[in-house]
């Protein structure tokens, strides 16, 4: 029973948390559940795990194989060519742990700007990639208002993605 609140008990359950609201956010806009659960206003909670788990990098492949099968059921439930959502998840991955190295003060502004980068940059990608995936002419218009609406939330959700404890933060400032 004493174990159940251990701190890494209380990290396994967040991080199982973070997990299942990163499907739910996967899964319930493509459910006929009315406009409050579409993308937007609806967060990609994806980007979220992405970051969290490329700042909190345990270098093995789990993670990004996760990132790209959310990717690939994203892309199944969006109705979309298979790949795109994959592809942005990973890529997602990949800035995150750019700019975490870059923002790595443990601040809520520098983790939060970290997001910030992250996410825009991937908005960036998503603009370039749509036309190729749909076709001239298609926009990625409501990823870009999704991304900023998960950009907005990142502080509220950001203990479930990312270790948030002082000495946490000083054994991956030791890492670097």
């Amino acid at each position: 029973m004493i174990a159940l609140f251990a701190p890494g008990a209380r990290r396994g359950a967040a991080r199982t948390a973070g997990l299942v609201l990163a499907i739910a956010t996967v899964i319930l806009p493509a459910l006929p559940l009315g406009p409050i659960v579409a993308q937007p206003p609806m967060p990609l909670g994806v980007l979220w795990a992405a970051y969290g788990w490329a700042a909190d990098d345990d270098g093995t492949w789990r993670r990004p194989a996760l990132l790209f099968t959310l990717g690939l059921l994203h892309d199944q439930m969006a109705g979309g060519p298979y790949g795109l959502f994959a592809a942005l998840y990973l890529l997602t991955f990949l800035l995150g742990r750019s700019f975490a190295a870059i923002m790595s003060a443990p601040t809520l502004a520098s983790i939060w700007g970290g997001f910030i980068a992250t996410t825009a940059a991937t908005t960036l990608a998503a603009m370039f990639l749509a036309p190729i995936a749909f076709g001239k002419g298609a926009s990625a218009m409501q990823f870009a208002q999704a991304a900023a609406v998960t950009a907005l939330f990142f502080p509220l959700v950001r203990s479930l993605y990312m270790n948030t404890g002082p000495t946490q933060r000083a054994l991956q400032g030791a890492r670097r």
